[in-house]
This record gives C-alpha cells, sequence and structure tokens, in this order.
C-alpha cells in the first residue's frame, strides 16, 4: 500500500510539471511564431521540416505500445503506463535538442561574432535539456516502485522503461543528425532566443541604412551653383 502511495505521489508530481512545463514551451513556441510573422524576420526555412511529421508519428506509436504493455488496475501498473508511453519521447527529444542547438548555432555563426548572442542561444538549449532531464529523476525515484513484473519472462517495468528510453536516445540523435545533414535553415526557427537574434539583426540593419540615409541628407540639400560656362 505504501508503495502504491508512493508511485501516485510521485507520478502526480511529475505529471503536473511536466504539463506547466509543456503549457510554458507551447507558449513560447507560439509567441515566437507570433513575432517572427509580425515583424517579418528573414529566418532561413528548415528544408526538410516535413520530415517532423515523422518523428512525432514514431514517438506516439512506440509510447502508446509502451502504455498498452504496462498498463494494469493498480496504481503503480500506472504509474509505469505513463512512464512507458512518454521514456521513448523523452530519450529522443534530449539528444534531438542537442543535434539541433548545435546546428542552429553553426548556422547562427555565418550572421554574427558575437559571442554573447551565442551565449544566450546555447543557455535557452541547456535550459530544455534540464526540463527533459526531469524525466530522468523522476524515473531514479520511482525505480524501486516500478519494480514489478509485468510478463511471464519476469522482465520489470523499470527495466523496459530504461530501454525505452535509451532506444530514445539513439533515435533522437539518428534523427536529429538526418535534419541538421546538408540543411542550410534554422531547425528551431520558433525558439525565443532564435526569434529574439533575427528581429535584434533586422532592427540594427534598419538603424544603420537610417543612419547611412541621415548622412546623405545634407548633400542633397546643398543647392548646386549655377554652371560655368564653357
Amino acid at each position: 500500500m505504501l508503495q502504491e502511495l508512493l508511485s501516485l505521489l510521485i507520478l502526480a508530481t511529475f505529471i503536473l510539471i511536466n504539463a506547466a512545463l509543456l503549457v510554458g514551451r507551447f507558449l513560447g513556441a507560439i509567441t515566437g511564431m507570433t513575432w517572427r510573422k509580425v515583424l517579418r524576420l528573414d529566418i532561413p526555412e528548415n528544408e526538410k521540416k516535413s520530415w517532423e511529421k515523422l518523428y512525432t508519428l514514431v514517438w506516439l506509436i512506440v509510447g502508446l505500445w509502451a502504455f498498452w504493455k504496462l498498463w494494469g488496475w493498480s496504481l503503480t501498473r500506472v504509474a509505469a503506463a505513463v512512464f512507458g508511453f512518454l521514456a521513448f519521447r523523452s530519450g529522443a527529444n534530449i539528444t534531438r535538442t542537442l543535434v539541433y542547438s548545435l546546428h542552429d548555432r553553426k548556422v547562427i555563426e555565418g550572421y554574427t561574432e558575437d559571442s554573447r548572442t551565442l551565449e544566450v542561444i546555447a543557455r535557452a538549449t541547456r535550459f530544455s535539456l534540464l526540463i527533459e532531464g526531469l524525466f530522468v529523476v523522476s524515473f531514479a525515484l520511482i525505480y524501486k516502485t516500478l519494480s514489478i513484473t509485468f510478463n511471464p519472462s519476469g522482465r520489470s517495468a523499470s527495466a523496459f522503461i530504461l530501454y525505452l528510453w535509451l532506444a530514445g536516445l539513439i533515435f533522437g540523435l539518428l534523427f536529429g543528425w538526418f535534419m541538421a545533414k546538408n540543411n542550410r535553415g534554422i531547425l528551431m526557427r520558433n525558439a525565443i532566443a532564435t526569434v529574439g537574434f533575427f528581429a535584434l539583426r533586422k532592427g540594427k540593419r534598419k538603424a544603420d541604412e537610417t543612419v547611412k540615409s541621415a548622412k546623405r541628407l545634407p548633400d542633397r540639400l546643398v543647392p548646386k551653383g549655377p554652371k560655368k560656362d564653357e
């Protein structure tokens, strides 16, 4: 009974935190997309964006299969099923985000040599990886609680979830490498840090053009003298 209550507590905390982070990430993406369209920013297009649907399809299929395999009418089995559903996606998100960020940083380096700008983008990436790392911490806390067998061969739910997470790491790495290879576009176009960089870049270019126009203005205002007779 104590194990089931513990699993319920950890599961509820994990789901609430993930829900809050998911909403925050969604709102951040919507904000980035909105500002990108309103400011009409010229951000290099992801040349393989149609393949992103495959990523979502794969983790959903694997997650639903894991959920079905682990489901049972007890709190520990429910907790195991939820963690199983999210395990593959969590592992894949870590390596995909890492590869995407390295690729985008390299593309942005072509637009600026400002190390401070690149560091802001790196910080945003580290925060995203920290969010995904929450799964690992939560799973470590509930590992012993999920040490239940769910099939005749004696395989434990915790080991099965760990295998799913590791498989996700490999899939995310391969998918990220495929997306980044020979891709001249930005892979995380709605990231606030990326949108902010291109917005500042556009503002700076307009300011420079205004200054150049202002410098040429006095020359246009000076009256031209009468032409000398030859």
